[in-house]
C-alpha cells in the first residue's frame, strides 16, 4: 500500500470529531452511499456480516425516532446513579436529542445478536462509517439509544437489535477532545515499558 494511502486513513482518524450541532446544508446521496458501503466492507466474525443499515431522511420518521429515543432516555436517566447523573450534568447531556431531527440523514445500524462476535463486528462497521463520513467532510455522532425499540418504527425484523443511530451532516468543526499520548496507552514487550513517542 502506498504511503499516500496510509496517510489518508490516519488523517481521517485524526480529523474525526463528534458533534450534536448540525447545519441545515443537505447531504449528497452519493456521500451517504459511500458511508454505508464503508460499513458493508467491514471485517466481521466468521464473515457473517451480521448488520443491516437503514438510511432515514424522512422528517416524519426522524421525528418518531427522536420521540422513541427520548422516552427511553427519560427512563434511563431516572434510574441512573448519582455519579452518572453528575457526569451527564457536567457534560450538558440530557434526555433531549434534537440532533436526531436536525441532522439531514440518520443511519440506523442494526445487527443480529445470534451471529458469532456480533457486537465487535457491528462496531467495526460503525467505525468504518464514521471514518468515511470524515473523509466526505461530514460529521456524525455514534449515538447509542438507551433501550429504545426502533425496529418496529423502521419495520426491521425482530431478529435484529439496534446498535447505534448515526446522524450525518455538515457542521462547524467541533473542538477535539484531549487524547492520551501513544506512550501512555502502549507498552513495548511488557506492560509499563512505554512504546512510542509523540
Amino acid at each position: 500500500m502506498s504511503t499516500n494511502s496510509n496517510c489518508q486513513v490516519l488523517r481521517a482518524i485524526r480529523d474525526r470529531r463528534s458533534t450534536r450541532d448540525f447545519l441545515d446544508t443537505p447531504v449528497e446521496t452519493a456521500a451517504i452511499s459511500r458511508i454505508v458501503d464503508a460499513g458493508r466492507l467491514a471485517a466481521s466474525g466468521a464473515n457473517r456480516q451480521p448488520w443491516h443499515f437503514v438510511v432515514v431522511d424522512d422528517p416524519a420518521i426522524k421525528h418518531n425516532l427522536r420521540s422513541i429515543c427520548e422516552a427511553a432516555e427519560e427512563r434511563y436517566y431516572e434510574n441512573a446513579n448519582e455519579k452518572l447523573r453528575g457526569w451527564f450534568a457536567a457534560h450538558s447531556i440530557s434526555p433531549s436529542k434534537p440532533f436526531l431531527e436536525r441532522a439531514p440523514v440518520l443511519i440506523a445500524v442494526f445487527f443480529d445478536p445470534r451471529a458469532p462476535y456480533a457486537i465487535p463486528s457491528v462496531w467495526i462497521a460503525i467505525t468504518h462509517m464514521l471514518l468515511q463520513a470524515t473523509q466526505e467532510g461530514l460529521y456524525s455522532l455514534p449515538y447509542t439509544p438507551s433501550g429504545a425499540q426502533l425496529g418496529p418504527e423502521l419495520e426491521v425484523p425482530a431478529k435484529y437489535s439496534v446498535a447505534a443511530l448515526l446522524p450525518i451532516g455538515h457542521a462547524e468543526r467541533p473542538v477535539g477532545q484531549p487524547r492520551h499520548s501513544l506512550s501512555q496507552v502502549a507498552s513495548y514487550n511488557k506492560y509499563g515499558v512505554p512504546f512510542g513517542d509523540e
